[in-house]
């Protein structure tokens, strides 16, 4: 289980994250949802990937989203996205994640379960 994440702009405007994969040119990331609308929704960040957390790339930075009161609204919807997976698993298209983040170039980790025999 890892933490999720939220992105936030220049221009304060933050998005919650679903999946991310490092990129040669910087970040790909899904933002919740992102089924309802492929192209706007699937993000290439440009830069180089600094810091420990908060981590910058080019002018955004990324942030582990605190679900105790710290960021109460982002924590709503990653919320709702979760018992939405849950009770409707169907209406997700999660298995294309990979496929299309390899499509757009991303890097995937060796310890990745699409690297183990078992996948």
């Amino acid at each position: 289980m890892r933490s999720p994440l939220y992105i936030k702009y220049p221009n304060g405007e933050a998005r919650v994250i679903e999946n991310i994969f490092e990129h040669p040119e910087g970040v790909l990331y899904f933002e919740l949802f992102w089924e309802k609308d492929p192209v706007y929704s699937i993000h290439l960040i440009k830069g180089e990937i600094t810091g420990d957390g908060p981590w910058k790339v080019g002018d955004c930075s990324f942030h582990i989203l605190g679900c105790n009161h710290t960021h109460p609204q982002m924590c709503e919807i990653h919320s709702f996205w979760q018992q939405e997976l849950l009770q409707k698993p169907d209406q997700f298209r999660s298995n294309e994640v990979l496929e299309i983040a390899l499509q757009k170039g991303a890097i995937v980790p060796k310890d990745h379960p699409m690297n183990n025999a078992r996948y």
